[in-house]
């Protein structure tokens, strides 16, 4: 089958020339997902919608040159290349149809629309509404964000334990639940625990709000058949493992945080409901830490096993539990130690839910025989309160039947959902003619959130290097071109996979000393390094302009700009060059060993004479980590320094033979040279010294390309803390970080390093190791944003 037949058959736009397929507007790829359970690395993309999909490398590379010029038969020929595998046209063109399409990711054609298949799951929050809109959420978020620092947390714990124990010692449990005798107490205890449950949501999103990830809105609806809040911050999904857990565990937290406040309360006022809501706020955090059904702790287990939806793994763990399954493809996909922890979780979860729906619907009919007889018992005893004048007793009569009432409403639409899976997947069977199994329809981002409402937490589109896709459980044998040959014999399916040796410290030690035969592998440190060499070395699709910035003198801005070429030099393979563009006398220059005594001005003047690399090689010099730097004029008799056209065109001529080009601006932004500069960047980096002027010249920086039509280049930039020996007094590093972080892609500290203060030529190897760390961490983020095309959407 060509291409365009199958063009024909899968899409109605136009198959003159093959289809060229596009990534949908607003996508941003984000790169791997950070502590993944999953053999294969998996990597996350952020839909227009902020919603994220997790994809395998395969789908991933095709969302990532798919950028609506190439044809299918190039871009399967560059996504096989940078995958190390043969992937044909045919099948590239049937996993957009039916994989990345479908999720909202990939058109066939440029400007064709793709769809959003929206999540459906059973086990769904439903009649939803919106209780605190996004704008409110991220206003409290950032209040309540620094109860997240370390000795408040630990004060917070330790005040829990402290009442508990001279609670337990103390009172007796008729006193704590003394308040639960008369009506106006039931309702204080109630509206308080209401209180104590909207603000455990906030601790959702002030975790995730910490982290640098913005939470979305707070919303309400019926899990089950019991009322829940659920906070949407699916953007915690960008944040690594750590992240992710303390955005779980944020509404624990802050159970704690209120169970201390209402203590103190108590020893103050002595007001008997709160000690009836602190004991009621324990059983709540319990019920929050089950992870049987989407609670806390579901989200908290996913994260420590590195699976985002556990329930997508109960199918093919139940399968591979039957005779001749034990090679299941989403059990092998799994680490060992994440598969025993999900087969666990499964083991336990089926049998509860089975039982659980088993015993309800077994008690269904009694159940409905007594509501409604309690119903009109509880109704007239309203009406006849209401009219004894005891509206408090009234009251609690309504609340009763509310709750009596809810259980039937929740129980309903699961029945409901339940006969509507039931009906698709007879669909499915019957458009399939019965030849092949049919599943349910995956679900999408859509509308997914990470929290205890009942919605999957993202998408996830899966493929296997034999072209048999998985999303969500939804399974799709591709049509094979033609059968392997020889590019199936690779590395990673016909070798062993081989534990990397380590390189550093007492591991490196005992792999030498026992001359390779015992083999710890390396250290969570150094698999870390490792993880960021690797980012930093991703793949270019064109020349790259990174442009530095600071609009305060003495911020450091040279020294990030030579110390983030040389880490970029030293890892990858490409020409990496830095220009001096401070028309004031730059000093890049003097950072390095001077070869040539050319300058930016001269390589103009003499353009006209370079006609490759060889000749522009003597216009620069170059580091022992093949950084080249061109120098600008320090000549003091020079009377007008070079402008916007000179440095465009410094840059147009370089961008002809250099992969990366660092440019050092001076600190005027307001400067038509600088201004130049921006309008040719791909990404920016803005360097600020740790003192509050600094971050406020800074912040103004971002504000000022916000306002003059640089949007794209505020999302994508980096910012960059020099700070220096001593840390100021009173100045807070972290909530500077985590303005530029909610801002940018990305917010980097520089530790102080004695090597940076004189000015001269350094190396990398002159650094300390946490700050050749901290620029490894800066040239990751720069290599983030690789992937994202300025031009592409212009």
């Amino acid at each position: 089958m060509t291409t365009n037949e199958l063009v024909d058959r899968t899409t109605a736009g136009p198959v003159h020339g093959g289809p060229r397929p596009s990534r949908a507007v607003g996508l941003r790829l984000l790169g791997p997902y950070e502590g993944s359970g999953f053999r294969e690395e998996r990597y996350l993309v952020e839909r227009a919608d902020r919603q994220m999909v997790l994809l395998t490398k395969l789908l991933y590379l095709i969302v990532d040159y798919a950028d609506g010029r190439t044809s299918a038969d190039l871009l399967a020929d560059r996504v096989s290349r940078a995958y190390g595998q043969r992937l044909d046209p045919t099948d590239l063109v049937q996993l957009i149809h039916e994989k990345l399409g479908p999720s909202g990711l990939v058109a066939l054609w440029n400007g064709a629309p793709v769809g959003q298949r929206r999540a459906d799951p059973l086990l769904a929050l439903s009649v939803r509404g919106v209780l605190l809109p996004t704008a409110a959420v991220r206003v409290v978020a950032r209040v309540f964000a620094p109860l997240f620092h370390r000795p408040v947390i630990l004060g917070v714990l330790t005040a829990v334990v402290a009442f508990d124990v001279w609670m337990v010692s103390n009172l007796a449990a008729s006193e704590v639940f003394a308040a639960l005798i008369e009506p106006a107490g039931v309702l204080a205890v109630l509206a308080l625990l209401l209180a104590a449950t909207i603000f455990h949501e906030f601790g959702h999103a002030a975790g995730c709000s910490y982290g640098g990830a913005k939470p979305g809105r707070i919303g309400v609806g019926i899990y089950l058949w019991i009322p829940a809040f659920y906070t949407n911050v699916t953007n915690a999904y960008r944040l690594n493992r750590a992240g992710r857990l303390r955005t779980d565990l944020g509404g624990v937290y802050f159970n704690a945080v209120f169970i201390v406040a209402a203590a103190a309360t108590y020893l103050w006022t002595g007001w008997a409901p709160l000690l009836a809501v602190v004991a009621l706020s324990h059983l709540e955090i319990v019920q929050q830490l089950l992870p049987v059904v989407r609670f806390d702790g579901y989200y908290i287990l996913g994260d420590l096993a590195g699976v985002p939806n556990l329930f997508g793994h109960v199918r093919p763990i139940m399968r591979s539990l039957l005779p001749g399954h034990r090679g299941d493809r989403g059990v092998v996909q799994l680490q060992l130690r994440t598969r025993v922890i999900v087969t666990s979780w499964v083991l336990v979860t089926v049998p509860a839910l089975i039982i659980g729906f088993g015993l309800a619907a077994w008690n269904a009919p009694r159940y409905l025989a007594d509501f409604w007889d309690r119903s009109g018992e509880l109704l007239a005893g309203a009406r006849a309160l209401f009219s004894a004048g005891q509206p408090g007793a009234a009251t609690l009569a309504i609340l009763s039947l509310l709750a009596i009432t809810l259980p039937v409403i929740g129980l309903s639409l699961i029945l409901g959902r339940s006969v509507l899976h039931v009906s698709r997947l007879l669909r499915a069977r019957h458009a399939a003619g019965g030849a092949a199994r049919a599943t349910p329809v995956p679900p999408s981002a859509e509308d997914q959130h990470r929290t205890a409402s009942g919605e999957e937490p993202m998408s996830s589109v899966d493929s296997s290097s034999d072209h048999q896709t998985r999303i969500n459980g939804a399974e799709s044998q591709l049509v094979a071109a033609a059968p392997p040959g020889a590019a199936a014999f690779t590395e990673e399916t016909m070798l062993r996979r081989r534990v990397p040796p380590p390189q550093h410290g007492w591991r490196h030690g005992l792999y030498f000393v026992t001359n390779g035969r015992v083999n710890v592998g390396p250290s969570v440190a150094e698999q870390r390094e490792r993880e960021r060499i690797s980012r930093v070395r991703a793949p270019l699709r064109g020349p790259r302009r990174v442009v530095t910035l600071s609009r305060k003198g003495g911020a450091g801005k040279t020294t990030t700009t030579l110390m983030l070429g040389h880490t970029l030099a030293v890892h990858r393979g490409d020409r990496v060059v830095a220009l001096d563009a401070n028309p004031d006398a730059g000093s890049l220059i003097y950072r390095v060993r001077r070869e040539s005594p050319a300058t930016v001005t001269s390589l103009l003047g003499e353009r006209e004479l370079i006609t490759k690399y060889a000749d522009l090689r003597a216009y620069t010099s170059q580091a022992p980590s093949r950084l080249e730097v061109i120098a600008s004029d320090d000549d003091p008799r020079i009377t007008q320094a070079l402008g916007d056209l000179d440095y465009r065109a410094a840059i147009g001529l370089l961008t002809h033979h250099y992969n990366l080009i660092l440019v050092d601006t001076g600190t005027g932004i307001l400067d038509s040279a600088v201004q130049g500069i921006l309008r040719e960047a791909d990404q920016v980096v803005v360097v600020m010294p740790p003192a509050l002027d600094g971050a406020r010249v800074a912040a103004g920086t971002l504000d000022w390309l916000d306002q003059h039509g640089h949007e794209d280049l505020v999302d994508s930039a980096v910012a960059v803390i020099n700070t220096t020996r001593g840390r100021p007094r009173w100045l807070q590093l972290d909530e500077i970080e985590k303005h530029f972080s909610a801002r940018c892609a990305g917010t980097v500290r520089i530790p102080w390093d004695p090597a940076l203060e004189t000015g001269a030529a350094t190396d990398l190897d002159d650094l300390r190791p946490a700050t050749r760390d901290a620029y490894l961490e800066l040239a990751e983020l720069v290599a983030d944003g690789f992937s994202v095309d300025r031009w592409s959407a212009q």
